[in-house]
């Protein structure tokens, strides 16, 4: 998969901000979408945050790579073949689980039993029906989009 293009992707998706903020789901975030509740920061990033107030660009970075690590591992246990799905799915799925967390993936049943099936028009109908696609519009055309291109 080209990591390039999913950064970019994941950077236009859900931004990029130096200092910590509140994402619309009411988690303190920071760098592209790095919920600083529920994941660990490695020490030397949550240090530098303490004591200067932001992150600079490197971190961020790893703060990204770190993301993406764990979406990808997400993927692999929520879809299995995960591996070979075409590149556009796997971003896609990437950038689902990146957005929602693994435990909001996971209640996605009838879109699980459609990718289990191959069957990925139906997986694109269901990720279409719920209020996820509601609530952030663009990014999931986008990502319905690539699921359904293949």
């Amino acid at each position: 998969m080209n990591r390039d293009r999913l950064k970019d992707m994941l950077i236009r998706h859900e931004g990029w901000k130096n200092r910590p903020y509140t994402c619309p789901a009411g988690h303190k975030t920071i760098g592209v979408g790095f919920n600083m509740e529920v994941n660990i920061m490695p020490s030397d990033i949550a240090s530098h945050l303490r004591l200067k107030g932001y992150l600079p660009d490197d971190m961020i970075n790893r703060l990204l790579d770190i993301s993406i690590g764990t979406a990808i591992m997400n993927c692999r246990e929520i879809y299995k073949g995960f591996d070979d799905f075409s590149e556009n799915r796997q971003m896609a799925l990437i950038d689902f689980l990146f957005n929602v967390g693994a435990g909001t993936a996971l209640r996605f049943k009838k879109m699980r039993a459609a990718i289990k099936e191959g069957d990925w028009n139906r997986a694109a109908d269901e990720m279409i029906d719920s209020a996820w696609f509601k609530q952030v519009k663009g990014r999931a055309s986008e990502v319905v989009d690539l699921v359904r291109r293949g």
